[in-house]
């Protein structure tokens, strides 16, 4: 009994060294191999071999150590087992799985025993296996229930019991791994075995070392990136939304998701926000991970500064009110992105195109002058109000105030209204502009003839102010009487000026 303890422990004491040395793996190699990740939610199979290792009541069965030689000189051949074992991995921690175990214990023939002659025995067993860590070097140990079978006849018959194991799982790639294990399998009735019913309660059919490989029946599927959605172009210092589309349906779970902006900045998830503090051009790249693969794409993205239309601080005319005649001097000042371009229009038809234009106004009135800035990103505009007033000691009749009224339709001078009892003969015209120059009258008329139908009819008339300035109006007409010529003002003033006045013709 104490040779049958010693190779009993003899046994155990393997198994436990095989089970040290994958905890030894297990705790000391996990931090090279973070990243890998065990499979779970698959089918898998597992075949292997070894050497075989039985403890009996039979007295050749009880060498001094498990290799002993009288398992190899008195038995019928080699000890040996092969192994085969099909699963379901449910986390990549705990699998369930259906096994056979089939050996060769070599039992040589006794007279006490007779009809022993086959020293095959076949272990089916069903085992529940835990893996610790999720390393590529990862320690397991199972435990289940088996039965135990063969013999040429009786007296040997089926025996059953727990199967108790442990190995080191070495992962060789996405769908296999390396197994070295070792296991005992506890049988009773103590004669289901070796046909001896002395000595000991049970007998032991087991694994001393063994290696085999495992696979996967059911490869998992990695991620597949559809497509990234995320802007061109996009302002600094503005927030905009990158989404990914993944074939979340089809990989396995789980899957990781990582954001890199291009500038140090990274986020997670199928969808983030970002926003870029400086120009330029950036590459926005997205990763999508599981424990099948990676799968990686990259958009590229330009960061411009924002759009800075043009603002018009201030607008001012100096003097105000001016005197006909005098010059006047506009200032403007605006904000906004380079380069800004002024445009002043100042009520009278003549335009400048600087931000403090000097402009002259020749006749008295009110006139509204219309200022617009503008840039590659907008535009805006403002106007200025100027009170032209004549000169001082000026004619303030009305025959000198109507030679002298604006030009433009931005001009408001006082219409020159005719007396209720005006002669019926009296021929009126309407003044569209007045003019010290006869060669800027003719271009203005040229443009009224243009613009208006037949029969209307424009002239330019030469007379002298009461100050003996010659002066030179774009008329409309003539008419007869004020009656025809108010019409005239009425159905076209759209087409008139809103200064234009009536004038009695010699």
């Amino acid at each position: 009994m104490v040779a049958l303890r010693s190779v009993r422990t003899l046994v155990l004491s393997a198994g436990g060294a095989v089970l040290l040395v994958g905890l030894l793996f297990g705790v000391l190699l996990p931090s090279a191999h973070a990243q890998s990740q065990r499979a779970d939610d698959m089918f898998y199979g597992r075949l292997g071999g070894g050497l075989s290792d039985f403890t009996s009541d039979l007295s050749s069965w009880r060498p001094t150590h498990p290799f002993g030689g009288g398992k190899f000189t008195r038995g019928a051949g080699p000890p040996f087992v092969f192994v085969g074992e099909v699963g379901y991995q449910f986390s990549p921690h705990w699998a369930l799985g259906i096994g056979i175990q089939g050996g060769n214990y070599p039992v040589e023939v006794y007279p006490e025993i007779e009809g022993i002659s086959d020293s095959y025995r076949y272990t089916p067993r069903v085992l529940g296996r835990y893996t610790m860590g999720g390393g590529a070097v990862a320690p397991y140990v199972d435990l289940g229930v088996h039965a135990t079978l063969g013999g040429d006849r009786p007296p040997t018959r089926i025996g059953a019991g727990p199967s108790v194991g442990g190995g080191v799982d070495i992962r060789l790639g996405r769908a296999a791994s390396l197994y070295v294990e070792s296991r005992v399998n506890l049988t009773v009735p103590s004669g289901a075995v070796d046909g001896s019913d002395a000595g000991t309660r049970f007998d032991v059919t087991g694994q001393l070392l063994g290696i085999g490989l495992k696979v996967h029946l059911t490869a998992p599927t990695p991620p597949r990136i559809i497509r990234l959605e995320g802007p061109d172009t996009l302002d600094t210092g503005t927030s905009v939304t990158f989404a990914a589309t993944v074939n979340e349906e089809a990989a396995d779970r789980p899957l990781d998701y990582q954001w890199d902006f291009g500038d140090g900045a990274t986020a997670t998830g199928r969808t983030a926000t970002h926003a870029y503090d400086r120009p330029g051009r950036y590459v926005v790249s997205f990763s999508a991970r599981n424990r099948a693969g990676t799968a990686e794409a990259s958009t590229a993205v330009v960061a411009e500064p924002p759009p800075e239309p043009p603002q018009i601080a201030t607008a001012r005319a100096a003097p105000e009110p001016a005197a006909a005649g005098a010059a006047v001097q506009f200032s403007a000042a605006a904000t906004g992105g380079n380069p800004i371009a002024y445009e002043w229009r100042f009520g009278d038809g003549a335009s400048a195109e600087a931000a403090s234009p000097t402009h002259t106004y020749e006749a008295p009135g009110t006139y509204t002058a219309r200022l617009r800035v503008s840039n590659p990103d907008g535009d805006d505009t403002r106007t200025v109000t100027v009170r032209v007033a004549r000169p001082a000691g000026a004619d303030t009749s009305g025959a000198a105030a109507a030679a002298q009224n604006p030009t433009d339709s931005s001009g408001t001078g006082p219409p020159a209204v005719p007396p209720a009892d005006t002669s019926a003969q009296e021929r009126w015209g309407i003044v569209v502009a007045s003019m010290s120059e006869e060669g800027q009258a003719a271009p203005v008329a040229r443009r009224y003839r243009e613009r208006l139908p037949e029969p209307l009819r424009v002239e330019v008339r030469g007379a002298e102010s009461d100050r003996g300035v010659r002066r030179h109006r774009v008329v409309i007409g003539p008419f007869e009487g004020t009656e025809a010529a108010q019409q005239v003002l009425r159905e076209r003033a759209e087409m008139l000026p809103s200064g234009a006045w009536l004038l009695r013709l010699e």
